[in-house]
């Protein structure tokens, strides 16, 4: 089952969003597109498991 997420999900003004068949394969892309696009943003502990949370099934 595909999954979905989008930075709109943990409050950041931004539209990008991934959809990917695993969270982990979704955790690379947001890690690979905070890089690039939101380097002032820290991916902390606390923030990745916001993230993870925020991962919705299709």
């Amino acid at each position: 089952m595909p999954k979905t997420y989008t930075c709109r999900d943990v409050g950041v003004d931004c539209d990008w969003k991934t959809s990917a068949e695993t969270e982990d394969e979704i955790m690379a892309a947001v890690s690979e597109h905070a890089a690039e696009v939101h380097p002032t943003i820290e991916l902390t502990p606390e923030l990745v498991e916001m993230v993870r949370q925020a991962i919705k099934e299709e």
